[in-house]
């Protein structure tokens, strides 16, 4: 299992924070269900597509899920920077990480894939439930352009046993990992920049008291 983020040595400061070791254990079983499911329903998302990351006003995480990314942006002394970026953001701008420069070999997709929050990991590739409580396979827009007959395909599939990944599931698990960084989800821009202030006022905390002993 690829760990999200180690105990983080920020200036010679050791900081960790409670729920990220069962966090990347979390994201590791999504990953690996979802690896199957997109084998066996036969979807894959489209290639420099990006479509989710140019509407982050609607693509919501929470503080937990932004702290292993913060933490790293701290240990490459690129925080700052990024407060300053994110600092009055429009609510509507692209989700920070995109990189959409299509000249880029790697240009319409996240700059910190492996740091990508929960919903990024669960959308087009997950269900919800309905009312009756059946799952509902949640699709996205490009994929269904293509061929809209997908949802229904794939939703038959699950109903003759197909295993799928669970919306709900996956988020209850991650929101009782913290009481408090776990609960509430923000946009993802406004949930990075919480995360990266927090992890700030850790270290300045840190530097003070050991300047005080």
């Amino acid at each position: 299992m690829q760990k999200l983020v180690s105990p983080s040595s920020i200036g010679c400061l050791e900081i960790h924070y409670p729920g990220l070791d069962q966090l990347a254990e979390v994201y590791a079983d999504l990953d690996r269900q979802i690896a199957e499911f997109k084998r066996s329903a036969g979807i894959e998302c489209l290639r420099k597509c990006a479509l989710c990351c140019t509407t982050a006003k609607f693509v919501e995480a929470s503080i937990l899920e932004m702290l292993p990314l913060s933490l790293h942006f701290w240990e490459e002394g690129r925080a700052e920077e990024l407060l300053e970026k994110l600092e009055g953001i429009h609510p509507e701008a692209p989700c920070l990480l995109l990189n959409a420069d299509p000249s880029d070999e790697f240009g319409g997709g996240c700059s910190y894939y492996r740091f990508r929050p929960l919903v990024c990991r669960l959308f087009g590739f997950s269900a919800t439930v309905d009312k009756s409580g059946h799952p509902r396979v949640v699709i996205c827009k490009p994929l269904k352009k293509m061929d809209r007959g997908t949802p229904d395909r794939i939703n038959e599939r699950i109903r003759e046993g197909l295993p799928v990944p669970l919306m709900p599931d996956f988020s209850r698990r991650v929101a009782f990992l913290h009481p408090h960084f776990g609960q509430e989800k923000y946009p993802v821009n406004f949930a990075l920049r919480e995360a990266l202030e927090i992890v700030g006022r850790r270290i300045h905390f840190l530097k003070s008291t050991r300047r005080e002993t």
